[in-house]
């Protein structure tokens, strides 16, 4: 029975793989056809550009136009990574304990049960912490 099970989270999980491999390298490919639409549209700026102002100020209004915006994506990034985090749900930290819950709860004695169950809360205490630990970075300030 346990084999069966094993086989059906195997293929269920393989699946969930191949299909986000699909959707990632597709969404990898519209990247860069974006990339290269944003070049191509780059070059045609700069050849109207260039009839009506000089290849050089052409060049220069095209340079400028990609600081100007590489400032502000910059200024963003530092905006977004210095906003402070939400704090993580303490029930979703707690899900890490539940392979060890489910293990312990699986072979069930009547006289060992008040200790399975003081071990299960135990494991899932440890793996609250372990798991809020891991979510949290550690409490280190990273740079």
């Amino acid at each position: 029975m346990l084999g069966g099970i094993g086989g059906y989270i195997t293929s269920e999980i393989s699946g969930a793989v191949r299909r986000n491999l699909t959707i990632y390298g597709l969404m990898g490919f519209a990247g860069l056809l974006v990339v290269c639409a944003g070049g191509y549209a780059l070059s045609a700026l700069h050849t109207m550009l260039s009839f009506r102002y000089g290849m050089v100020e052409a060049s220069l209004f095209v340079a400028g136009g990609l600081l100007v915006t590489a400032l502000l994506a910059l200024g963003g990034a530092m905006y977004l990574k210095n906003r402070p985090r939400p704090g993580r749900p303490m029930a979703a930290t707690a899900l890490v304990a539940a392979p060890f819950a489910a293990k312990l709860l699986g072979s069930g004695m009547r006289s060992r049960s008040k200790w399975r169950i003081a071990m299960v809360g135990g494991v899932v205490v440890l793996g609250a912490l372990l798991g809020r630990q891991f979510f949290t970075g550690g409490g280190e300030d990273e740079a």
